[in-house]
C-alpha cells in the first residue's frame, strides 16, 4: 500500500491536472465564467499548497498537509455543487431559447464539464477524507 504522502501527491496532482482540463474547455466562456473562475482558483490553490509541501520529509509533510487551510477551502467547494448552479444557469437560458439544438448542445457541454468534474470532485474528497489519517 502507498504511504499517506504519496497517496497525497498523486490526489494533489489528479486535482490539478483535472483542474487544469476544465479551465482549459471553460475559458474565453461567458456563461462558464464561473466554472472557469472555480478551475483557475483550485489551480492557483493546489500550486500554493505544493509549493508548500515541496521538499518537505514524511512527517513533515503529513502534519503541514493536515493542517493546511487549502484542505478546507476543496472542503468547502465540495459542498457548494457547482455544476448544479451551471446546470440550472445554462437550462435557464435554453428556456429563452426556441431552438432544440441549443438544448442539446448545452447538454453536450454540461455533459463534458461533470465528466471533467467528477474525477475532479472525487480527488478532493479522497484527499480531505484522508485530513484524519494524516
Amino acid at each position: 500500500m502507498a504511504s499517506l504522502k504519496k497517496q497525497s501527491k498523486r490526489l494533489l496532482n489528479d486535482i490539478q491536472d483535472s483542474a487544469n482540463h476544465l479551465a482549459r474547455l471553460t475559458s474565453d466562456l461567458t456563461l462558464l465564467a464561473d466554472t472557469h473562475e472555480l478551475a483557475l482558483s483550485l489551480k492557483t490553490n493546489i500550486e500554493a499548497l505544493n509549493q508548500q509541501l515541496a521538499g518537505l520529509k514524511k512527517a513533515e509533510f503529513n502534519a503541514t498537509l493536515a493542517e493546511s487551510e487549502i484542505l478546507e477551502i476543496l472542503d468547502e467547494l465540495i459542498d457548494s455543487d457547482p455544476i448544479s448552479t451551471l446546470e440550472q444557469r445554462l437550462f435557464a437560458v435554453h428556456a429563452d431559447q426556441e431552438s432544440d439544438e441549443v438544448g442539446e448542445f448545452f447538454q453536450q457541454l454540461l455533459d463534458k464539464i461533470e465528466k471533467l468534474y467528477s474525477p475532479l470532485l472525487s480527488s478532493i474528497q479522497q484527499l480531505t477524507a484522508m485530513q484524519d489519517k494524516l
